[in-house]
């Protein structure tokens, strides 16, 4: 009896589980499925008709693939590195031909009377550049170079030479000063002003380039004339002082060097600066009641050159941050820009309290002074 019933209680104890409901077992939480990270779709820049129109003009720079440029200023080693600089940019030719401004002047007149230009680009002294805008040689580079229009990069007016009409840009600046020989003049005897010139101790111990056989001094003189710092009275006294004329610029530094006269009355770092290096103990010195500033050389653009597009490319480029510094630091120069560091020697890095701007209206009233009242009335001679 118990074995039966013992029996009879398993068979219940397994029907009542069959028929138990089992729960289903407990399911990880559902994630989310893992979606890629969105992709931004880069949304194109709408140009303006200015950038469109400039991207027009370096495309068919590109197919010309060459320029040719008249240049006095980049010469040497200068002119190597501009023209390797602006073709690793652009992948276009800058052939770089150097000479004298004034044949320059000639060749282009002469080729436009051919129908025939051969140059596209022309640096040089602001002097020639005038004489080829009044000819009707160049463009106006204030419509054609949107680099121009940059605002705050300039040291000077990119235009100071052509504020007017925008045809003649300037690509360094310099600053005209007297410079003396650092060995023989004592820190006390420096002049400090320009009166300071008219002393007895420096009569017989200055130099200065011919003015009948340069238009360099006159066109220096005159800015501190229009500034009140000199005068006519000043500029007769000055040639009393039983000056030392020199026949060239270069000649200065050298006169300078050699101690045959303790102080030129203008010169520059591009010329000066080669003999500072080499040794000679000559500096550069600020006149407190201004010191002339020369933006120069400058540059044109041809009308009807061979090759438009890259000439206005060149332009541009060598008047923006890279080509400035690929120039200047060639050139040892100090740029037209503000942003880019000045390569001048370090002797000649002036900051001048008063920096008096050379302008080409300055030069036009020195060519008249010199012509009609200077050469009798200050040195006696025609």
């Amino acid at each position: 009896m118990k074995k039966w019933l013992l029996s009879l209680c398993v068979l219940i104890g397994v029907l009542l589980t069959a028929c138990t409901p089992q729960s289903a077992p407990a399911s990880a939480p559902t994630q989310a499925p893992t979606l890629a990270p969105a992709q931004t779709v880069p949304v194109a820049k709408t140009l303006t008709k200015e950038e469109a129109s400039w991207n027009t003009v370096v495309e068919a720079a590109k197919k010309e693939g060459y320029l040719s440029v008249y240049s006095y200023n980049m010469v040497g080693d200068v002119g190597v590195a501009v023209s390797r600089a602006f073709k690793a940019k652009y992948g276009i030719t800058a052939d770089i031909i150097t000479g004298r401004g004034a044949e320059f002047v000639e060749r282009v007149k002469t080729e436009k009377r051919m129908g025939r230009l051969v140059a596209d680009v022309n640096d040089g002294s602001s002097v020639h550049s005038e004489i080829m805008k009044n000819e009707g040689l160049i463009i106006n580079l204030s419509k054609e170079l949107p680099v121009v229009l940059e605002e705050g990069v300039w040291r000077a007016n990119v235009f100071s030479i052509d504020s007017k009409d925008k045809y003649v840009a300037s690509l360094s600046v310099y600053y005209m000063c007297p410079w003396v020989n650092s060995k023989l003049v004592t820190p006390s005897d420096i002049p400090q002003v320009w009166r300071d010139l008219l002393k007895p101790q420096w009569k017989g111990k200055m130099v200065l380039t011919d003015p009948t056989v340069s238009g360099g001094p006159q066109q220096f003189f005159v800015p501190l004339m229009r500034e009140g710092i000199i005068d006519e009275e000043f500029m007769k006294a000055l040639y009393t002082q039983d000056l030392m004329f020199a026949s060239s610029g270069p000649d200065e530094p050298r006169i300078l060097a050699r101690g045959e006269r303790l102080l030129s009355i203008r010169g520059q770092a591009a010329t000066y600066g080669r003999f500072v290096a080499e040794g000679a103990p000559i500096k550069a010195i600020e006149m407190k009641d201004g010191v002339v500033l020369v933006a120069s050389p400058t540059m044109v653009v041809f009308n009807n050159s061979p090759h438009p597009n890259a000439a206005r490319l060149y332009a541009n480029w060598l008047l923006s941050k890279e080509g400035q510094a690929a120039y200047t630091l060639a050139a040892s120069a100090t740029p037209i820009r503000s942003d880019v560091p000045d390569s001048a020697p370090e002797v000649a890095r002036l900051t001048p309290q008063r920096p008096v701007l050379q302008t080409t209206e300055d030069n036009e009233k020195a060519a008249l002074l010199f012509r009609d009242r200077w050469p009798d009335k200050l040195w006696g001679r025609r």
